[in-house]
C-alpha cells in the first residue's frame, strides 16, 4: 500500500513533563533554522498549554551525526565504554570543533507529522474523567491517531500522572498498540553504565507502567530536550531520539477514531450502578403503588407495568450484547507483544544475537495472525512461524544479529485478530443475546395479548408506562459497558464527573434526562421469531 502522507501524533503528559518542548524541539529537528518558541513553552510550574493545538511538521525523517572541521564522524556511541564517567561527561559537553549536521533520510520521501499538543493530564483540579474533554475533541479533530506519546518528567511519578494514565488508557483501550513513553529531562551523561540510580528509577516507572498499561512490553526513550543546550553530541543524540520517535507513526497500524471504543471508566460504573439502583427502586414502588391504590385492576396493571418494564431491560441487556460483538466479533489486529531493541547507548552486554520468541501457551489459545517488523543495521538470520494452517500462525520466533556496534533498532509487533483474542466470551455473549431475543418475543407476545384484552384500559396503561419511560431509558443508557461519541461528549460539556459521589449522580442523570427526552418514542409491532435474524429487534414504547 502507498504509505499516506500525513501522520498525527498525539502528545500526552503531566503539566511540565516536558510535551510543548518536545514538540518544539521536533520543530527545529525538521528544520534546523527554525528559532524554538519559548513563549510557547510552560513557566516551570503552570501549564502553558490550556487547549489543544496541532503543530505541523514536514520531514523525510533524517539521521543526524556528529563530525569535525574535516567532516570526519565521530562515533560518540563509543564514549559509553569509556571507564571515568566524568571522562564521558566531558566528552559529551565539547563544543569546538565540532557540529551536527543531517546525514541519511529514513522516508523516501517527505510528509507531514501532526504533533497535537494537549493541556497537561493533571492541569487541573478536576477528577481524572474531566481530564480527557479537551484531548478527546482533539482526537475527534484528527479522525486518525498514529502515534500517542506519554511525556513524563525525571521527578516524581506522581499518584496523580498514574491515575490520569490509568483513567486514559481504560476510556481509550484501542491506543494500546500505538503507545510510547518518553522520559524528559533526562540528562545524557546517566547513559554511562558507572550511572545506575537514573536507570533504576526508570525501571521502577516502567514496572508501574506495565501495571497500568496491562502489558510488559512498550517501546520507551530517553530525551533532554534542553533548548539552550549548544553542544553538538547532545544535540544530535536529542534529534536522533526525536528521529526514532517520529519514525514509530510510520510504524504503527493507526486509529481510526470513528470506530474506536469509549469504554467507561470505574467511577463512571460506580455513577451508573448508582443511578441503576435508583430506578429499579422506583420500578418496585410503582409496581407497589398500582397494586394497592387500584385494588380491583392492580394485579393486572401491575402483571402489564412489570412485562413493560422487562421489555426494555431485555433490549437493553441484548443492546449491550450487540455493542460487544459489533466490537469484538471482528478481524481488526488487537497487539499482542511489543519489543524494541535499541542499541544507541546499549551498555548492558555485547552479545550480537538476539532472539524473540511470542510462544503459544495454556493462556495464549489462539493464533497469531501477523507481525510487524521495523529494523535498521540488523540483519534477518531467520523468521519462524510455527503454522496452524496457511495463514494463521500459532506462535513466532526469529533470529536476528545486529551489523553495527551502534544505531541498530529492532521493534517487533505481534498481532492477533480481535476476534481470536475474545473467542470465549464472543461464544459466551453471542448464546446470551440468543437467549434473550427469544426471551423478549415471548414478553411482547404475552403484552401484546394482555393489551388486546384489556383495550378497555388502553389510555390508563399508556400513561403509567409514560410516567416510567424516561427511567426505563436512563436504565438501558446505564447498562451499556460503552459510550457513544455524542454522550461522551454531552457528559463531558456537563462536567458530570468534577465534584464527590453524589454532585456526579446528580449530573450524569441531568444528562441522562436530556437524551431520553431527545430519544423518539415510537410504538412497534410484535417481533418476529428471532431465529429468523442474526440481529436483534429494537423495542422501544
Amino acid at each position: 500500500m502507498e504509505p499516506p502522507s500525513e501522520y498525527n501524533v498525539l502528545v500526552l503528559g503531566e503539566t511540565q513533563s516536558g510535551k510543548s518542548t518536545l514538540i518544539e524541539y521536533a520543530k527545529k529537528y525538521a528544520d534546523p533554522n527554525v528559532t524554538i518558541d519559548t513563549a510557547a513553552l510552560g513557566t516551570g510550574f503552570l501549564s502553558h498549554t490550556q487547549d489543544v493545538k496541532f503543530n505541523s511538521i514536514i520531514t523525510d525523517l533524517p539521521e543526524y551525526y556528529v563530525a569535525d572541521k574535516k567532516d570526519n564522524k565521530e562515533n560518540y556511541g563509543e564514549y559509553v565504554k569509556l571507564g571515568d564517567e566524568y571522562d564521558y561527561e566531558d566528552k559529551l559537553n565539547v563544543r569546538r570543533g565540532l557540529t551536527s549536521k543531517k546525514g541519511d533520510a529514513h522516508l523516501e520521501k517527505k510528509v507531514t507529522f501532526n504533533l497535537i499538543d494537549t493541556p497537561g493530564l493533571n492541569a487541573t483540579g478536576g477528577d481524572d474523567e474531566a481530564h480527557v474533554q479537551k484531548i478527546f475533541n482533539g482526537l475527534i479533530e484528527a479522525k486518525t491517531i498514529h502515534l500517542l506519546i506519554i511525556t513524563i518528567s525525571s521527578g516524581p511519578f506522581t499518584q496523580g500522572l498514574q491515575d490520569a494514565i490509568r483513567c486514559y488508557v481504560d476510556m481509550f483501550p484501542d491506543f494500546n498498540g500505538i503507545i510510547a513513553f518518553v522520559h524528559t529531562h533526562f540528562d545524557y551523561k546517566n547513559f554511562h553504565p558507572a550511572r545506575t540510580q537514573v536507570s533504576n528509577a526508570i525501571d521502577l516507572r516502567m514496572d508501574r507502567l506495565h501495571t497500568i498499561m496491562g502489558r510488559k512490553t512498550f517501546p520507551h526513550f530517553r530525551i533532554d530536550c534542553d533548548i539552550y543546550n549548544k553542544k553538538p553530541i547532545r544535540e544530535c543524540i536529542t534529534q536522533n531520539t526525536i528521529q526514532k520517535i517520529l519514525e514509530l507513526a510510520t510504524f504503527n497500524r493507526p486509529v481510526d477514531m470513528f470506530h474506536t471504543v469509549i469504554n467507561k471508566t470505574r467511577k463512571m460504573r460506580d455513577i451508573d450502578n448508582i443511578l441503576r439502583d435508583k430506578f429499579e427502586a422506583t420500578s418496585a414502588t410503582i409496581e407497589k403503588t398500582l397494586r394497592f391504590k387500584v385494588p380491583e385492576e392492580g394485579d393486572l396493571l401491575t402483571e402489564i407495568f412489570r412485562r413493560e418494564t422487562r421489555i426494555h431491560k431485555l433490549d437493553a441487556r441484548i443492546k449491550v450484547l450487540c455493542e460487544y460483538l459489533l466490537r469484538h466479533n471482528v478481524k481488526v489486529p488487537e497487539i499482542l507483544y511489543e519489543e524494541r531493541i535499541d542499541k544507541d547507548f546499549e551498555t548492558k552486554g555485547e552479545d550480537n544475537s538476539i532472539t524473540i520468541r511470542y510462544p503459544e501457551t495454556e493462556e495464549l489459545d489462539f493464533a497469531i495472525d501477523h507481525r510487524d517488523l521495523l529494523h535498521r543495521n540488523v540483519e534477518i538470520i531467520k523468521e519462524i512461524g510455527s503454522k496452524e494452517d496457511k495463514e494463521l500462525w500459532r506462535s513466532w520466533q526469529g533470529d536476528f544479529e545486529r551489523t553495527s556496534p551502534q544505531n541498530s533498532v529492532l521493534h517487533v509487533k505481534i498481532y492477533t485478530a480481535k476476534a481470536n483474542r475474545h473467542q470465549a466470551e464472543i461464544v459466551q455473549k453471542s448464546e446470551e443475546r440468543r437467549r434473550l431475543e427469544i426471551e423478549l418475543h415471548v414478553t411482547i407476545r404475552h403484552r401484546d395479548h394482555h393489551a388486546r384484552q384489556n383495550e378497555r384500559m388502553k389510555e390508563q396503561i399508556k400513561e403509567i408506562v409514560a410516567n416510567h419511560s424516561e427511567g426505563i431509558q436512563i436504565l438501558g443508557l446505564v447498562a451499556n459497558e460503552y459510550l457513544t461519541p455524542e454522550i461522551f461528549a454531552a457528559l463531558m460539556t456537563a462536567k458530570a464527573y468534577i465534584g464527590d459521589t453524589a454532585v456526579c449522580a446528580k449530573k450524569v442523570q441531568e444528562v441522562y434526562k436530556a437524551i431520553a427526552k431527545q430519544n423518539q418514542i415510537v410504538q412497534v409491532p410484535p417481533a418476529q421469531d428471532p431465529s429468523e435474524s442474526n440481529m436483534p429487534q429494537r423495542y422501544l414504547l
